[in-house]
């Protein structure tokens, strides 16, 4: 077996990620590895929550993005800066928000078929969910997609039923106007 040489991960992430790749847009570095290694690049315009069955590592390469966890029933925002660490526990419903000009790398392990991955939305008035889906991420760069634009594309999933309050299609609105983002 001939071991991969090393190579520099900016080159790497210039030449797969040139630019961000909207809602979702991360990219696997090592395919087939016993360890799913990915960046991402922002901005990203996302409103959904991913939860996964093992934890999540996030480490950040270059600016800083925000982590949105649901704790207790109650939305909290986690920022993280350029050259942190952050080890977020399985099972807990997040949201990472990515400015323009971030670079992030996430470690996470691949599934093994039954282990399932889940989305939910929540509404932004109330705190009730909206939706949630629950699947096996077989392809980590693919699978959320699909989910996250069905979601979008309806007005009706995307209504709560407690409070009737819309979620918008965070890929139809400015998402990194305001000063809470800097």
């Amino acid at each position: 077996m001939k071991i991969p040489s090393p190579f520099d991960l900016d080159a790497w992430t210039e030449q797969h990620l040139p630019t961000s790749q909207g809602a979702i847009g991360n990219r696997e570095v090592f395919k087939k590895s016993d360890f799913i290694f990915q960046v991402i690049k922002g901005p990203n315009a996302r409103n959904d929550f991913h939860i996964d069955p093992w934890d999540e590592i996030f480490y950040q390469l270059s600016g800083h993005i925000f982590v949105h966890t649901i704790e207790d029933g109650k939305e909290v925002k986690h920022r993280i800066n350029e050259g942190d660490i952050f080890l977020l526990p399985k099972n807990t419903f997040h949201s990472p928000r990515r400015p323009p000009g971030s670079i992030g790398a996430v470690i996470e392990r691949p599934r093994a078929e039954g282990e399932e991955d889940g989305i939910a939305w929540f509404c932004e008035n109330c705190g009730n969910m909206l939706h949630s889906v629950y699947f096996w991420c077989e392809d980590i760069e693919v699978n959320l997609k699909g989910y996250v634009q069905e979601f979008n594309d309806s007005e009706h999933l995307r209504t709560c039923k407690k409070c009737a309050t819309v979620l918008p299609d965070p890929t139809k609105v400015p998402q990194w106007d305001g000063d809470e983002w800097k």
